[in-house]
């Protein structure tokens, strides 16, 4: 075998394999798309039923406008991508960085916490 074959050989491998993992890729996000969708959808319904559900008064109305935002929340993911998601995201980190700094640091210290008490919890 000479080495021109041999480069031959090897660029189809990589072709193969990127294929594969394109494929693999595009697979991994029309799951996540519809499982997005189907949350979207559930979580829209529920809006939808809360907002039957309210009871007259100040407190109805409140209920009334969080099931509302539920609702419409619902709606945009049940028919948002994994990308839209992403890009609206950006969008907003971009527009808010020092928020989404907090709202990181937050989640990260929220997150570790969690996970420190389960750590310890396992070691009992």
């Amino acid at each position: 075998m000479n080495f021109e074959n041999a480069a031959e050989v090897a660029k189809d491998k990589l072709e193969g394999l990127k294929t594969a993992a394109v494929e693999s890729v595009n697979g991994a996000l029309d799951s996540a798309n519809s499982s997005l969708n189907a949350a979207g959808e559930k979580l829209s319904e529920t809006g939808a039923k809360l907002w039957e559900s309210a009871p007259e008064g100040r407190v109805g109305e409140a209920v009334g406008v969080a099931a509302a935002e539920i609702e419409q929340a619902g709606e945009y993911l049940a028919e948002a991508t994994v990308q839209d998601l992403t890009q609206d995201l950006a969008g907003f980190v971009r527009k808010h960085p020092l928020q989404s700094l907090a709202a990181g640091l937050l989640v990260g210290g929220l997150a570790g916490l969690a996970f420190s008490r389960m750590r310890s919890a396992l070691r009992v």
